[in-house]
Order: C-alpha cells, then sequence, then structure tokens
C-alpha cells in the first residue's frame, strides 16, 4: 500500500527535486557558456558580418521578382536600439583587445617622454 507521505516529507521530496533541476539546468547554463566562450571570436566576426554585410537578394527564378529569406528579413528589421545593444554586448570583448595596445602606446610614449626630460641637450 502506498503511504501518504507527511507535509514534512512533502517538503523534503520537492526540495530535492528541486536540487536536481537546478543541477540540471546549471550543467546546461555551463555548457552554453563554455561553447560560447570556445567561440566567441567566431560567433562576433559572423554577427558581425552578417550586420554590415547582409546577404544580397536574389532574384526568383519563376517570377523574376526579388525573393527575401526569413534571415534577410530579421536582419533589415535591426533597429538602432539592436545596434546598440549589440555594441554594448561587445564592449568587453573590445576592451580586452585594445587594453594591450593601448598599454603598450602608453608604456613607449612615457619612455620617449622621459628620456627626453632625462637626456635633454644642456645649451
Amino acid at each position: 500500500m502506498n503511504k501518504q507521505q507527511t507535509p514534512l516529507e512533502k517538503l523534503i521530496s520537492d526540495k530535492n527535486r528541486l536540487q536536481e533541476r537546478c543541477l540540471l539546468q546549471e550543467q546546461k547554463l555551463n555548457a552554453d557558456f563554455t561553447y560560447i566562450q570556445e567561440n566567441a571570436a567566431s560567433l562576433l566576426l559572423s554577427g558581425f558580418s552578417a550586420l554590415v554585410f547582409p546577404k544580397q537578394k536574389q532574384a526568383s527564378p519563376n517570377t523574376g521578382q526579388t525573393a527575401y529569406t526569413k534571415e534577410d528579413q530579421n536582419i533589415e528589421s535591426l533597429g538602432l536600439t539592436d545596434i546598440l545593444s549589440l555594441g554594448r554586448s561587445m564592449m568587453p570583448v573590445a576592451w580586452d583587445i585594445i587594453k594591450p595596445i593601448l598599454i603598450s602606446w602608453g608604456i613607449k610614449k612615457a619612455g620617449s617622454v622621459l628620456s627626453k626630460v632625462l637626456f635633454k641637450k644642456k645649451m
């Protein structure tokens, strides 16, 4: 016979079930983040190239009219807020690329200023 669970047993079983769901969801998210980290450059470039160079519209062979695919319509319907949102999401990646360049430029500039100050000719 099935023994009815007490309210405490129900709560404990619900807690265990929710913990298992959370663990499963966490594993899925970790897998997604790992994929994004491993393929960040190619995802970024493909998204950027799709914005800058949308696919050319092709004439339909049967009707001679320009055929729009669903992907073309999605690219064309991007608004300013979508582009700004994409730019904002790309800022950390851009900063990671630009930061070493700025640091090396700053070090070179500081070195040249110091060498001018320390080794300038006295008249």
